[in-house]
Parts: C-alpha cells; sequence; structure tokens
C-alpha cells in the first residue's frame, strides 16, 4: 500500500509517501517568523504557498504519480487552525479529484508510530516534546493514553520564549543547547513534578530574573536543561514503573536535543530498559510520520468520509483506538522510580526500609537537593496527616544523611490493583472521597494522589504513602492539584469505570466546605492543557 501523508500543524509543512515499511520520501517546508514566534495566519499562508509544490517535490522523489497512491493521510490535529485547515484543504482535494481513500491523522499519532516503525519498539512509553506538546504516553486497552503532560506551557514553546525575550532568533531550542555546552553553574529554577505531570512557566519566569540580575546566558541555559529536563525523565521513569513498561520512544523535535538524548538513555540503562531515540530527521513534524498514522489507521479497518475528516485543534491522542498495538509489561518490582523499597524489621516489628535513590542522570548538584527536600517533606506531611486522623504508615527511624525512611509495613494491594479487582469498588471510593475531604479541609496536600500512592489493607482500610510532594498549608490550586491527579489517574488505569471518579466526587463534596472553590480551580487546572 503507498500511502501519500501531508503534515501541516504548525510551523512546518510536509508531505511524506510511504511504501509499507519504506519511506520513499519525505519533503517539508518550514515557516520562519522574521522576529517573535509563530503567527498562526503568516503560518497559514506560508504554507498555502508551499503545500502544492511540498506535494510535487515528494511525488518526483518517490519516482510515482498520484494516480499510483493508495490512501492519503493528512494532520487532522493538534494544532494551529488557520494551518490544520490548510492541509486539510488540499489532503480533500486531491481524495476528491483522484477518488483515493481520506484519512484524517491525530499529529501525536504520527510521531509514535514513525518512531516505532523506524525502531524495534513493540511497547514504548513514548516522551514526546515539541512545541506545544509535551506527554508522557503509552498504550493501554486498545488505545494510546496520556499518562502525563505539561499543566501549562509546551517546553518548546518556553525554550522559544526564553530565546525571544533573551534576543535569539526562532527557533529557541538549538541556541540554548549551544549555550548550555558552555555553561556550569547551576541555578535554582522551580523543580515543579506533579505526579507524572509538569510544569514549565515557573522556570520561564526564574530565568528571565536571573538575566536581570545579571547572570550569564551560558548558565542560565545549562540551568534549564538540565531542570526541565530532569523534569521530563523523571516523570517518564515514573510512567514506565507505573505501567510496567520495559521500553521508551522519545519523539518530538525538542527530542533532537543531544543532552536530553543523553539522560534518556542513563535512566533507560539504570533501569534494565530499553531507549530508543527517534531519528533526528524524524523527530521533527513531518509527511511520513502521518503517512504511517494513516496507513495503521486503514490496515486496522477505520474508514472517514469526507464530512468525518473536519481538522480538530484539541485532538487528544486518547481519542484514537490503536488496536494494532500488543501491549506488554513487566512484572512489578519492589524497587520504585524514585527509591529502594525492602522489607525489614524494626524494635522486633514488621517494617520497611525505604532509601531515595541516586538519580544518574541528573546533575548531582540537583539530584541531592531533590532527595533531601523529598525526605524530609515525606517525613512531615505523614506527620500532620497523622495528626488528623489520616492513616499513612507510622515512621519508626528518619535519616536525612542517608535519603533513609524506616517505616511500618502495611499488609494489602496498592488501590490501583484494589480497583482492578474489585467488582464494585462504590464503597471504597466513597471511604477515599472522605479521607481526602479531610485532609484538604486541614490544607494538606498529597502532591502525587494516584491510585499507587495508596494501600487498602486485609481489612479496607486505606493508607496514604509518599506525600514526599505534598505541601501545608496548602493553597487552593494545590489542593485542586491533588484532585486534578486522582482524576487523570483513574481515566488512565481504569477509563473503562467513570462512575469510579463520580462516587469519589459525591463523597468528597458532602464532607468538605470548600468543594466548590476546589472544584472550581480543578477546572481552571483542566482549561491550562495546551490539548484537552
Amino acid at each position: 500500500m503507498i500511502v501519500l501523508g501531508i503534515e501541516g500543524t504548525a510551523h512546518t509543512v510536509g508531505c511524506g509517501i510511504l511504501d509499507g515499511n519504506r519511506i520513499l520520501a519525505s519533503v517539508s517546508s518550514t515557516y520562519s517568523p522574521p522576529k517573535g514566534g509563530i503567527h498562526p495566519r503568516e503560518a497559514a499562508i506560508h504554507h498555502s504557498e508551499n503545500v502544492v509544490p511540498v506535494i510535487r517535490k515528494s511525488l518526483d522523489k518517490a519516482g510515482i504519480s498520484i494516480d499510483d497512491v493508495d490512501l492519503i493521510a493528512f494532520s487532522m490535529g493538534p494544532g494551529l487552525g488557520p494551518c490544520l485547515r490548510v492541509v486539510a484543504t488540499a489532503a480533500r482535494t486531491l481524495s476528491l479529484r483522484h477518488k483515493i481513500p481520506l484519512v484524517g491523522v491525530n499529529h501525536p499519532l504520527g510521531h509514535i508510530e514513525i518512531g516505532r516503525m523506524l525502531s524495534s519498539a513493540v511497547d514504548p512509553v513514548m516522551l514526546y516534546v515539541s512545541g506545544g506538546n509535551t506527554q508522557v504516553i503509552a498504550h493501554m486497552r486498545g488505545r494510546y493514553r496520556v499518562f502525563g503532560e505539561t499543566i501549562d506551557i509546551g517546553l518548546g514553546n518556553m525554550l522559544d520564549k526564553i530565546a525571544r525575550d533573551f534576543g535569539y532568533p526562532f527557533p529557541g531550542g538549538p541556541k540554548i543547547e549551544t549555550l548550555a555546552a558552555s555553561g556550569s553553574k547551576l541555578l535554582d529554577l522551580p523543580y515543579s513534578v506533579k505526579g507524572m505531570d509538569t510544569s514549565f512557566s515557573g522556570i520561564y519566569t526564574a530565568a528571565k530574573r536571573y538575566r536581570e540580575l545579571g547572570e550569564s546566558d551560558p548558565d542560565i541555559c545549562f540551568s534549564i536543561q538540565e531542570t526541565a529536563f530532569a523534569m521530563l525523565v523523571e516523570v517518564t521513569e515514573r510512567a514506565l514503573d507505573y505501567l510496567g513498561k520495559s521500553e521508551i520512544l522519545l519523539a518530538g523535535g525538542v527530542a533532537k536535543n543531544k543532552r536530553l538524548r543523553e539522560m534518556i538513555d542513563m535512566m533507560s540503562r539504570e533501569n534494565g530498559c530499553k531507549s530508543y531515540l527517534t531519528d533526528p530527521e524524524y523527530c521533527m513534524d513531518n509527511g511520513a510520520m502521518i503517512a504511517r498514522a494513516g496507513q495503521l489507521m486503514y490496515e486496522s479497518g477505520q474508514r472517514q468520509e469526507i464530512e468525518d475528516t473536519a481538522v480538530i485543534q484539541n485532538y487528544r491522542i486518547d481519542e484514537v483506538e490503536a488496536g494494532w498495538v500488543k501491549s506488554e509489561s513487566r512484572p512489578r518490582q519492589m524497587q520504585g522510580a524514585e527509591a529502594v523499597i525492602r522489607k525489614t524489621r524494626y524494635i522486633g516489628r514488621e517494617a520497611i526500609s525505604k532509601t531515595r535513590i541516586r538519580k544518574g542522570y541528573r546533575d548531582s548538584r540537583l539530584d541531592s537537593r531533590i532527595r533531601s527536600s523529598r525526605i524530609r517533606n515525606e517525613v512531615s506531611i505523614a506527620l500532620r496527616m497523622h495528626e488528623i486522623g489520616i492513616d499513612t504508615p507510622t515512621i519508626y527511624s528518619f535519616r536525612p544523611d542517608s535519603s533513609r525512611i524506616i517505616m511500618q509495613r502495611i499488609e494489602g494491594i496498592s488501590m490501583r490493583d484494589a480497583l482492578i479487582s474489585m467488582d464494585d469498588p462504590q464503597a471504597v471510593m466513597h471511604n477515599l472521597g472522605g479521607l481526602v475531604a479531610r485532609m484538604h479541609s486541614n490544607m494538606i496536600s498529597h502532591g502525587d494522589l494516584t491510585t499507587s500512592n495508596m494501600i487498602v489493607d486485609l481489612s479496607g482500610k486505606i493508607y496514604f504513602i509518599d506525600a514526599s510532594m505534598g505541601t501545608y498549608p496548602s493553597e487552593m490550586e494545590e489542593l485542586a492539584q491533588d484532585l486534578f491527579l486522582l482524576k487523570e489517574s483513574l481515566a488512565s488505569m481504569h477509563g473503562d469505570r467513570p462512575s469510579l471518579w463520580h462516587h469519589f466526587l459525591e463523597s468528597y463534596r458532602a464532607d468538605i466546605r470548600l468543594a466548590d472553590e476546589v472544584l472550581s480551580n480543578l477546572k481552571t487546572i483542566e482549561a491550562r492543557r495546551r490539548y484537552v
């Protein structure tokens, strides 16, 4: 099957042609603004002027005519509306004129499938990092699902904004990478990881402030990369552990960065996993990736009429059926993403020893700071929870110098596994709603409220664990962030049971006077996503 794919979600319009697993051609034209970032209408004008020449060059390079094409695929979203409409119009015109079947493709799906095709990856966790997208994606139950993403600005966009403010041309990523290579001073930038989600707006604000204070551009850029990339690798590692996967795929425009590739590769070796780093030529937006995604959709039986191909600016990858992927997983290990956990005894009692792991991919100065702050915070939040009657494992011993805690051993299973095994989880979700409401009423946030960070013991009692990223006293947004992480956790792992969230919410609303305010903040957080 020969497939022609047309890409045009942002600054690049491209055409790629595939024959089975062979890339016959991939031709692109990129809009480069004279100053500032991407202007959607100007980019769309560029695309309209170049889409036909790009298609012709691609056909010529492949040595075929349009009549040899069996399927046309185009990027239906997510992306900039004016740009999407240009390529959609071109694709529909070719389809109608030459009577060739047409499919609209999700842009991130293209990135992951071209990466899988060019490597031997079977079922990876994908870290997808580009201008507008920063997501951790993995396949589960017949489709790709987003397990973590930026809650404010895409990393690529943040790098572009920094470069623009510092007077460097678009795109900013390559210039920042060059400057970072000669930097060495690690500046204290916000390290904002929330479960498997990230936030980069604080780094942007702090970096501009450091420049006003006279710090050098190389040191600022070095610190940006070390901090932001460590955040990304951490959430990818957490997803590997959470999902039991053994492969990592790095994709997207920012994936060309040598330091990020080095950090991903180092993390994968530390975890005994395989890392696949997409060929730099195909990290950038291109038509071949759209052709590949369209090919797999069509071969799996998906069909679209012309009226089904309206562009979707907020098109989510988890809206696409992807039954062609065979999901795999490893047995879950005692060692988590952040710590080594071992059974032990303490003064005759059954206990758990938890030691936070040094991360080789992180700058040693940053790594030391993160491990120290998290172990102290975990103990502090656990004590505050105990004070208000929330169950957490009792802390027996705490040694911050060795990043080690010895705590009570709870005999039970994770909430994640409990929900999978329960036929009727309504009671446990109502119980959970009341407990979280009590925690929030006392202005305590957990900071990583996923179903993997709760244990259900043999009597059905719920214990909260690993509140190392929690806060007290919390701001309203931090309480809402707890709910956001829980809701995302339920959707990603138990999305076929939407009643779980509703049972939780019913109890939560009944037991906290702040419910309306917290839920209003939750809506604000959800609306910040670039593509929702």
